[in-house]
């Protein structure tokens, strides 16, 4: 999967961009607040069609415009494709060869990506919920049928715990209960296998990510959810029995104590989890191989490999850590990065890349190297 051409409209901080890349190392250059991570998040925002920022949509439109558009030329599976995403005062208008897509979770998957930013190393230290949400995001970019399962999931959530305050006010349809639940344990356990594979696949390599990197073994990601998932034929009767174990409190609390929207996982590093013991390096590192670890998953699963976004993470490493990220940045995959100095590349990159000088929303310069 490649980006071809990003065209920007009213994007942030850009009245008017339209910018191509190579199919290699794209280096975006520039001091801070001139715009380098908004290119990187109007890619981001294709893919996703929301900000890896978490702001509001209205945000990303150009100060007094009423609309912004991002679009891209991108060639997968063989073919060339145009998506573009309108913000104005009535939503969003996402499209795909210029037909319009009506639905957000039809379009998700048509550009895959992977971003790696500073700020990523919240992922370890913050909420579970955080961590849900990533998967669901990454997921979401593999499989169709996962973006429609949590779709339902939620929706299903939402009516029985509408239910469980029905209950507590005295009404109660032991049938119809029974339904939901059937239906909720259904969901649940498709939502539970997705989840847990896509973690062990990506155990299969960031161990090996981690050592290239740190030089250090024994990095895993665990997966931790309310019932055993190992058991697939037993799955469904042990979140039955949970259910029934927790359902005066269910009823007490008129809310669901048990299913997908617990879920975490966490980082360990020869059985010490980092987001307890881990220092900022060993975090650092944690997050930089998980990302590189995706993109053999993201590869295997769909046939080619996804874009990298790299958000000024040169300036984190070591010389050391930076030569060897050097190793993943030339394997078939398209990087777009940022950075404030050059200097914080190797020579051998450079070599290979377009590189970009952005100043105040205007790229000032471009070099092709490839």
């Amino acid at each position: 999967m490649k980006i071809n051409e990003l065209i920007l409209r009213n994007f942030r901080n850009y009245i008017d961009l339209d910018i191509e890349f190579n199919d290699k190392l794209n280096i975006i250059i520039g001091n801070n607040a001139q715009g380098k991570t908004n290119i990187l998040e109007a890619i981001y925002f294709l893919s996703i069609t929301k900000s890896f920022l978490s702001v509001h949509d209205k945000t990303l439109i150009y100060k007094d415009s009423d609309f912004s558009r991002v679009s891209c030329n991108i060639v997968t599976g063989g073919f060339k494709k145009n998506l573009s995403v309108l913000i104005n005062s009535e939503g969003k208008k996402i499209e795909v060869n210029q037909k319009l897509i009506k639905r957000h979770i039809d379009y998700l998957g048509n550009l895959r990506v992977i971003i790696f930013s500073p700020d990523d190393i919240r992922l370890l230290k913050d909420s579970p919920g955080n961590r849900r949400k990533f998967l669901n995001i990454e997921l979401s970019q593999l499989y169709d049928k996962y973006v429609k399962i949590l779709a339902e999931f939620n929706i299903m959530l939402k009516h029985r715990n509408e239910y469980l305050k029905v209950i507590k006010n005295g009404s109660f349809n032991h049938e119809y209960f029974n339904i939901l639940n059937e239906k909720y344990i259904d969901l649940s356990v498709s939502i539970y296998n997705y989840r847990n594979n896509f973690i062990k696949k990506i155990n299969e390599y960031i161990g090996d990510k981690y050592y290239s990197i740190s030089g250090d073994n024994g990095l895993v990601i665990k997966y931790s959810c309310d019932i055993d998932i190992e058991d697939k034929e037993l799955m469904r009767k042990n979140m039955l029995d949970k259910l029934n174990d927790v359902k005066n409190r269910d009823i007490l609390n008129g809310c669901t104590n048990i299913g997908p929207h617990k879920d975490n996982f966490s980082f360990y590093l020869n059985e010490n989890n980092l987001s307890m013991y881990g220092s900022q390096g060993q975090l650092k590192m944690s997050i930089l191989a998980l990302k590189l670890s995706e993109i053999d998953v993201f590869r295997n699963i769909t046939g080619e490999s996804p874009v990298l976004l790299l958000d000024d993470i040169f300036s984190e490493l070591d010389i050391e850590k930076r030569n060897k990220l050097i190793n993943f940045l030339n394997d078939g995959v398209q990087t777009i990065m940022t950075t404030t100095d050059l200097s914080e590349i190797n020579e051998e990159l450079i070599r290979i890349a377009n590189i970009y000088r952005i100043e105040n929303g205007k790229v000032i310069e471009k070099i092709n190297n490839n």
